[in-house]
């Protein structure tokens, strides 16, 4: 485990640049959104957060996970739209 204490998920996003985190969620914000947690695995790319999961549940984690990438998540020059109904 790479963090012990729970600590604001966006001050882990500033932290760790351009990786995906796993974090063991340990407090949601007003609208249900993880907002800190503890740190479990820094992963240098998106292929290995799933093996990472499954080894942590493997290992016997039961809490609640989120995965995230802390860099753009638009490649720099493209665009994107949304649209709702």
């Amino acid at each position: 485990m790479e963090g012990q204490k729970p600590e604001p998920i966006e001050e882990l996003r500033q932290r760790y640049k351009d990786e995906w985190l796993v974090v063991l969620v340990t407090k949601h914000d007003r609208y249900g959104l993880p907002s800190e947690g503890i740190l479990l695995a820094r992963c240098p790319d998106k292929y290995k957060v799933h093996e990472t999961i499954l080894a942590l549940r493997e290992q016997g984690e039961k809490g609640e996970l989120y995965s995230f990438f802390t860099g753009p998540t638009i490649p720099e020059g493209w665009g994107a739209v949304l649209h709702g109904h």
